[in-house]
């Protein structure tokens, strides 16, 4: 009895694999059934396939990985796949399934009777190749025992040549030279030429230059060792070069069956996906900033020379199938989990900064943007992650963050002595009265003394206050904890320090600060900071429209604070001279200024949009020339009021 052929048939849903099995229910063939990647290996192990049907996208592994593992000991005939998909493919993805095994696809809905056809289809081939094969087994023997009788000779060779011309591969029986002494058809359609012409041939004529010798080679091991197996480059009639895949036994001492498959298409697929790596890779490496592939999971595929020296690896080998949350530290991971869940509902975030924990476990401040890759399907992939490192960058920031305030305070160093010399004017006063009363009388009275001593301390805590603040505004704030801070309080404080200097420039100030301002996470000085830049930015604005007009009108510049949903906003406006449109465009730019030489760093803006910016908010600018300017200030709340 000739066992039937075995068909295996994957899927990893239960309903799609009874439907596969309906379609096959009138196919005699032995029916392998798996829910998994794993579990098909398990039932076929040692076990010849005649056929396998998969699903593409399944969980752990996939189609193409299962059709890969089913082949990878099969360097002859290799199971045939047909992959069963709901998505349509590029030309790449399609190379990609043939040079995994694909033979054809089936798209769902499966229209059962194209898919049974097919079915039906690649058994009669199996039949005919195991038939083939026994035959050729048969034929062996029938030559021997040929070269003994003649009996039945006629018969035995018209069964033959039957069986020899069904073939789907090439057939060929050479003599101990190497020249063909009998070719099937699906020899004569793999070579190009006709069968009289390959009788007049030896193996030696189509070997292709590059693989002459190699096939000599061959040749000779079969002679010697009776049988050989490999893949050998042949030159077709049109003079095009062909892969194939080559078996052959020794029949007799002076004869030799071979059977060869073509195999070219498998070849160039995989050559083209060698290239289009190869491609991929230089395009990695040749960015200046470091590149990581992750997958879903967050496992790491692939990552540039740049992306190894961030993290101060050697090897890809170290790092590759490791999770990226290995080189985040633990109190910032909750930074890359947001990340990832944004960019997965908006494909690409950029600039998010992240600490980055090297090989060493030495940490650098980078910069980083992810972006989404996606199947042909639209179905998701994996990530792209660009890394920067910042750490200079930042150091650089801060020194002008520190540079900037100093200039400020140079501008207000006037204001800052005023509001020290009332109190000190008020201290001399009350000496000044406590020594008069003190001439006047022999015992001044305690209670006296005790509310003099009282306004003498008020004043003394107030000029310390003033001091301790300045030189808290001073300091560079690099170990500063961002932290909830009263926003109504910082606004205030950098009013204070800047108000008697508009004041002597009468310029007015309108202050509507909301009651109950939420809780805002920051650094209260260096919100001061961005303050006073407006602040001082409106007052230049005024000044200069005041020079241009060249006569008096009412200056003035208004804060206001106010909730928006979720949001809190600081607007500050001037009726100044408002912002040209080229200037817009640059203003927020490093060293930019449109201000007198010696009047203006330039540095103003740009650091009050990366302070806010490091607050979760944002600044927009709005302003008509002659008119005004508004600065806005959206800072992102918290929690829902």
């Amino acid at each position: 009895m000739i066992p039937l052929p075995n068909v295996l048939i994957v899927d990893d849903l239960d309903v799609n694999l009874k439907l596969l099995e309906e379609i096959c229910k009138n196919i005699k063939v032995n029916l392998i059934k798996a829910l998994s990647g794993n579990e098909a290996l398990e039932k076929t192990k040692g076990i010849e396939l005649a056929l396998a049907i998969v699903d593409i996208k399944m969980p752990g592994m996939n189609g193409y990985e299962l059709a890969l593992k089913l082949n990878e000991k099969k360097s002859d005939v290799k199971v045939p796949i047909i992959f069963i998909t709901a998505s349509y493919f590029d030309e790449m993805e399609l190379f990609k399934g043939y040079g995994s095994g694909a033979v054809d696809y089936i798209f769902k809905p499966v229209n059962t009777h194209v898919l049974r056809s097919k079915i039906n289809v690649f058994i009669d081939l199996f039949d005919q190749k195991q038939t083939i094969l026994r035959k050729a087994k048969l034929q062996k023997e029938l030559v021997d025992e040929l070269l003994v009788s003649n009996v039945n000779l006629k018969n035995s060779e018209k069964k033959y040549r039957n069986y020899v011309d069904n073939a789907p591969d090439g057939i060929f029986i050479t003599d101990e030279t190497g020249r063909y002494v009998e070719v099937n058809q699906s020899a004569c359609r793999i070579t190009g030429y006709s069968k009289n012409e390959l009788l007049k041939m030896s193996v030696s004529d189509i070997l292709q230059e590059e693989s002459h010798e190699e096939g000599l080679a061959l040749f000779r091991k079969m002679v010697k060792a009776g049988i050989v197996k490999d893949e050998l480059m042949f030159k077709h009639k049109n003079g095009t070069t062909r892969w194939w895949i080559l078996e052959a036994v020794k029949l007799s001492e002076t004869r030799f069956l071979g059977f060869t498959k073509d195999i070219t298409l498998s070849k160039m697929a995989e050559q083209a996906l060698k290239v289009s790596e190869e491609k991929y890779r230089t395009m990695l490496n040749a960015s200046p900033d470091g590149v990581m592939i992750i997958d879903l999971e967050g496992v790491i595929a692939e990552v540039s020379g740049i992306g190894l020296e961030l993290l101060g690896v050697e090897n890809r080998d170290e790092i590759i199938g490791k999770h990226f949350f290995r080189f985040v530290p633990t109190d910032e991971k909750i930074i890359i989990q947001e990340a990832i869940k944004k960019t997965l509902s908006e494909g690409i975030l950029q600039n998010i900064e992240l600490k980055i924990r090297k090989k060493n476990k030495s940490l650098f401040l980078s910069e980083i943007s992810l972006t989404l890759i996606q199947n042909t399907d639209e179905a998701l992939n994996s990530f792209m992650i660009t890394i920067r490192d910042i750490s200079q960058r930042k150091k650089i920031e801060k020194k002008q963050i520190h540079a900037d305030r100093m200039v400020n305070l140079g501008e207000m160093a006037s204001g800052i002595a005023h509001e020290i010399n009332q109190p000190l004017n008020t201290l001399s006063l009350v000496i000044d009265n406590i020594l008069y009363e003190a001439t006047k009388k022999e015992n001044i009275g305690k209670e006296y003394l005790k509310k003099k001593s009282e306004k003498i301390f008020t004043n003394i805590t107030r000029i310390k206050n003033i001091i301790d603040h300045i030189r808290a505004f001073s300091r560079t704030n690099d170990d500063y904890i961002m932290t909830g801070f009263d926003i109504n309080l910082s606004i205030n404080n950098a009013v204070t320090m800047i108000s008697k200097q508009f004041e002597h420039m009468d310029i007015s100030l309108d202050i509507q600060l909301d009651e109950n301002p939420p809780p805002i996470i920051g650094n209260t000085f260096q919100f001061e900071q961005v303050i006073i830049n407006m602040l001082s930015n409106g007052k230049d604005a005024l000044l200069e429209k005041k020079k241009i007009r060249k006569e008096p009108f009412g200056m003035l510049i208004s804060i206001k604070s106010f909730k928006k949903k979720q949001s809190f906003i600081i607007e500050i406006t001037d009726n100044g001279i408002g912002i040209s449109d080229e200037d817009m465009e640059n203003i927020i730019l490093p060293f930019y200024t449109t201000k007198d030489t010696g009047k203006g760093t330039g540095l103003g803006l740009s650091i009050s949009f990366q302070i806010i910016k490091e607050m979760n908010g944002a600044i927009e600018i709005s302003s008509n020339k002659h008119t005004g300017t508004t600065f806005k200030i959206i800072l992102m709340l918290q929690n829902k009021e």
